[in-house]
């Protein structure tokens, strides 16, 4: 077989490969063999190395079976690494675009979108017709961003300027300081603190924030003028306004800007920096009523976060839709406007001519036409306790909590004596006086053994633990109704020495009708009161043997708001139930949808007081009024029979040496109260008020109630008539029992 006989071809199977290599392995056996035995020549000798090795060359050569496993292996694991690295830029490819798309897309869109908020319209207050009380203004408000976007050239030519955000400097504060109109140095270093904590502040800073509202349209104009960068914006906004100013300050109540420890709160996570919160009044317990849900609006800006003017198409459609702003719900009071002008004209001591008092600033502090008079006073529905007049005198102005106020006019009107801020009906605590008797003469109606048509001798004064305890005058032969009708001191006096008229009793009454906790109202931080105990007085070390008589007629340590002595009269009224007042009368949304409707609510399920006990108070009330024994008997209507008690608090100081006297403010007089209801026979309103310093009951209250009456009631003075008054407002009332006197003393001298 020829050399190239015995290449092995191409192409062959393995099988045909194994066969080769066995049958020459097999003449490789044999060659070996027959050279061993015959020995080696030359020829043959060459001749056979020759052919060996050449079969040993053929068969070094790799198989090309183990060729096609290596590269099996080889091509198997890229194909698994490259498999994985495939899936997953598949996987990562999906969470991006599937995933986290919108993210990523909202990512981009803030490179050229920017969503700033919209005021929601605050709910309005409208009085029990749906007269305005406190509605929204527009305006425009300056908003800061204390850390804007700005542009930082670059360091190296040719590089790219970068945008970055940096905090405002002291230069850019001073120039937009310069156009401010401030009111003082106070208001001005107010403004430029509330920059500096803003940008310090990374979270707020990064954002526009309102820093002043309210601006003038002179100070508009120099701000747009000026052509601040975009860290400086002015927005549309509101400001509230309150159309009858003084006349329901306290009803109201007043806004103003939410302060830093608020805005830690959780209760006020909702709110922003520079949004405003109502402080008093309804404004602040209908707070979360009155404020709306805020806006969104979108806009397409540039790197800087400026406003681009014409954004293109594309940009403006890619903008997500704007949300429309909740506007805050309405709230509608009981209060009736016109009785209100009524007993705030009143209460400042002014004639029912004219406009009824229109034009009466009762807040006026300021010198011409000022109020010189402090006091409250509430008219209240009996069945209901719907509060449908409620004044305090003076007051502020609540439109001016929404401009700016010099530290000197607060620090006047915080230093006045007549104390604007303070609510006189429910805020500041007065004895109630002779008022109060009520509440004396039905704990002893409660004891079995006390017989109220027992009478004594009132001789003007009694003597008591080495103390001398003071009436008013002599009343002669009294008895308990008597002693209502003419306000008899010396009678309670008695009850208290002679037949255990303790504080306990006292205690336990007034309690249950009212006195000596909050009434339920709940605005303008309502005191509770005080009802003096044995136990409370020694903790005190106030406790004497002449403090029960004190209490007896309201003296001493009994305290009370003029809210209180309406609810305790209201009980007296209807029969013993002692209400819950209220101002709401109901809710409703910006397109007068109904939200919410305030019911009636009482203290007790049960009356308080007993039919028959209730009837000898009642009686005694009718003659404080009509009898010409009554201590009010000169302020009697001639249309209606009312029924009331009035109330001489002694409180009267002597001035300090030095101190300036007030026109008109006399602090030497006692507290003036006067308490009623009416009509006696059916009992609609009960009205209270309160004079502080006023003198006599009769003389300064009881004409202001009168006049509230007499206009719910629709009788003559409603139109102003002042001849059924039987005196002017300022004249003193003659002494009770004076009239029949003169009469008496005219029949004996024409004997």
């Amino acid at each position: 077989m020829s050399r190239d006989k015995e290449k092995p071809r191409k192409g062959f199977s393995s099988k045909e490969f194994r066969a080769a290599i066995a049958r020459r392995a097999q003449r490789l056996a044999e060659g070996s063999g027959s050279v061993s035995g015959s020995g080696s020549g030359p020829d043959s000798g060459s001749g056979a190395g020759s052919g060996s090795g050449s079969e040993r060359k053929q068969l070094s050569r790799r198989s090309p079976s183990d060729d096609v496993r290596v590269l099996k292996r080889r091509l198997q694991v890229f194909v698994i690494v490259g498999g994985l690295v495939f899936l997953s830029l598949i996987v990562r490819l999906f969470q991006l675009q599937i995933l986290e798309g919108v993210h990523f897309a909202r990512r981009a869109e803030q490179n050229f979108v920017d969503t700033i908020d919209v005021e929601a319209p605050r709910g309005r207050i409208f009085d029990t017709k749906g007269r305005p009380l406190a509605t929204n203004h527009a305006t425009y408000a300056l908003y800061v961003t204390a850390i804007p976007r700005v542009q930082v050239e670059p360091e190296q030519p040719g590089d790219e300027p970068k945008i970055v955000r940096m905090p405002i400097d002291d230069q850019q504060i001073i120039d937009l300081g310069a156009l401010i109109d401030f009111v003082d140095e106070d208001d001005r270093a107010s403004f430029v603190d509330k920059l500096d904590r803003l940008r310090a502040d990374e979270r707020n800073g990064r954002y526009a924030v309102a820093v002043r509202n309210n601006l003038s349209w002179d100070e508009n104009a120099r701000i747009q003028t000026r052509g601040f960068d975009t860290w400086v914006e002015i927005r549309e906004s509101a400001r509230r306004y309150y159309p009858e100013r003084e006349l329901t300050a306290f009803v109201t109540g007043f806004m103003r800007e939410i302060g830093r420890s608020a805005l830690e709160d959780s209760r006020y996570i909702d709110y922003r920096p520079g949004d405003r919160i109502g402080v008093t009044g309804i404004e602040r317990q209908w707070e979360n009523y009155l404020r709306g849900r805020l806006g969104e609006r979108s806009r397409v800006v540039d790197a800087l976060g400026r406003e681009v003017a014409e954004p293109p198409p594309a940009a403006t459609a890619a903008l997500p839709p704007d949300r429309e702003p909740i506007p805050g719900q309405d709230i509608y009071l009981s209060l009736d406007l016109d009785l209100q002008r009524v007993a705030a004209t009143a209460l400042a001591g002014e004639t029912m001519e004219g406009l009824g008092g229109e034009s009466l600033a009762i807040g006026g502090l300021d010198g011409t036409g000022a109020v010189k008079r402090a006091g409250g006073a509430i008219a209240m529905e009996v069945h209901t306790g719907r509060i449908i007049a409620m004044v305090s005198a003076p007051a502020i102005d609540p439109n001016v909590w929404e401009g700016r106020i010099t530290r000197q006019q607060y620090e006047d009107w915080l230093n006045s004596p007549f104390k604007p801020f303070v609510d006189k009906t429910v805020q500041e605590n007065f004895y109630p006086g002779s008022t109060y008797k009520v509440v004396s003469a039905l704990a002893m109606l409660e004891e079995p053994n006390f017989n109220p048509e027992e009478t004594i001798e009132c001789d003007g004064y009694v003597e008591y633990g080495g103390r001398r305890f003071n009436d008013t005058h002599r009343h002669g032969i009294i008895n308990l109704e008597q002693a209502i009708v003419q306000s008899c001191n010396v009678y309670f006096y008695h009850l208290a020495i002679e037949k255990d008229l303790t504080l306990a009793r006292m205690e336990e009454v007034a309690r249950r009708l009212g006195l000596g906790e909050r009434t339920g109202l709940g605005i303008n931080a309502e005191v509770p009161g005080v009802v003096p105990t044995e136990a409370s007085e020694a903790r005190q070390g106030t406790f004497q043997r002449g403090v029960r008589l004190n209490s007896a007629i309201g003296q001493g340590n009994v305290k009370a708001t003029v809210l209180q002595i309406a609810v305790l009269y209201a009980a007296l009224a209807n029969g013993g139930y002692v209400v819950t007042p209220s101002l709401v009368d109901r809710v409703e949304t910006s397109d007068a949808k109904l939200v919410l409707q305030t019911e009636p609510k009482f203290k007790q399920s049960e009356p308080v007081i007993a039919p028959f006990d209730r009837q000898r108070i009642h009686k005694g009330l009718i003659g404080v009024v009509n009898s010409e024994l009554g201590t009010a008997y000169s302020e009697r209507l001639s249309s209606v029979t009312v029924a009331g008690k009035t109330g001489t608090a002694q409180v009267g100081i002597d001035p300090k040496e030095g101190e300036e006297l007030i026109e008109g403010w006399d602090v030497t007089k006692d507290h003036a109260w006067f308490a009623s209801y009416a009509p006696a026979e059916n009992p609609e309103i009960v009205v209270v008020a309160l004079v502080a310093h006023g003198g006599i009951g009769a003389d300064a209250a009881a004409p202001i109630v009168m006049r509230v009456i007499d206009h719910y009631l629709g009788s003559k003075g409603a139109d102003g008539d002042l001849s059924a008054h039987p005196r002017a407002p300022g004249v003193p009332p003659p002494l009770p029992g004076e009239t029949e006197r003169q009469r008496q003393a005219e029949i004996e001298e024409g004997l």
